[in-house]
């Protein structure tokens, strides 16, 4: 996957709990694909329920409510949307896999949400080489809404403030922690405490090991659950492409950073 990439970082892990498991390339291909599209439809949204609102704003900045990406879409989510999800999940995934650190919370059997982490180190792991977005667009089904026009734009923007915000949290390769890349719940599940039982194990990830833990994201909603997840946020960066800018909630994306607790 990618020839030249480099290799899986070691990861000392807490004890994990019953009800979670750490996704390897021997995983049942069913958990996999099952876990991938909770996480593509928690990304997604609904007329009912909001998506990642970055990324909603991306995919189309008049496509929710009040012309706000963090409420619910308009529309129920077209083919083109999902698959451009599809994309980012995969992308997001397959880049972290080898690093032992993703991991699905099961329920009946079945996977209600999940995380994707990269461990710390000092080797810069979270960030994707050259060649794996070369092999990933080959193989992964990159749509043109990422690649072209005014929306590859946006996905640009989205992606360079987070990597902006990302950066001035921490001192890069000389500052390591753990990245929280992706996390994920099924919205028919909310309420019954299953994103407290995950963010239960993600803290304990940072805990066991002693390094401070990142995630960015965007918007009051998703600030104020993060908070009391114990995250603060430390930096806001714009969210700028050359034709058009976020501008609503502040418009920037929010670097959140916790530390460990002895």
């Amino acid at each position: 996957m990618g020839g030249c990439s480099s290799g899986p970082v070691p990861v000392d892990l807490p004890s994990i709990p019953q009800d979670i498991i750490q996704l390897s390339e021997t995983t049942s291909p069913k958990i996999v694909n099952d876990l991938l599209e909770v996480m593509v439809k928690s990304f997604t949204g609904t007329t009912k329920v909001p998506g990642e609102p970055m990324l909603s704003w991306a995919f189309d900045p008049d496509g929710n409510v009040d012309g706000d990406p963090c409420n619910p879409l308009k529309e129920e989510p077209s083919a083109e949307r999902l698959a451009t999800m599809r994309f980012v999940i995969k992308y997001c995934y397959y880049h972290l896999l080898k690093h032992g650190c993703c991991f699905a919370l099961m329920k009946n059997g079945s996977p209600v949400g999940g995380v994707f982490m990269c461990p710390p180190n000092s080797k810069g792991a979270h960030e994707e080489s050259n060649c794996y977005f070369m092999w990933a667009m080959m193989n992964l089904g990159m749509t043109s809404t990422i690649s072209s026009g005014d929306s590859a734009l946006r996905f640009d923007a989205t992606d360079k403030a987070c990597k902006a915000a990302h950066k001035k949290c921490l001192d890069g390769k000389n500052d390591p922690h753990w990245f929280v890349n992706v996390v994920g719940m099924d919205s028919e599940y909310q309420g019954q405490g299953y994103g407290r039982e995950l963010f239960n194990f993600i803290q304990s990830c940072g805990d066991h090991t002693g390094h401070k833990m990142y995630l960015d994201t965007f918007g009051p909603r998703n600030q104020r659950f993060y908070e009391k997840n114990g995250f603060e946020v430390k930096d806001v960066s714009k969210v700028n492409s050359k034709k058009t800018e976020l501008t609503v909630h502040g418009g920037g994306a929010l670097g959140m950073l916790r530390a460990a607790k002895k």
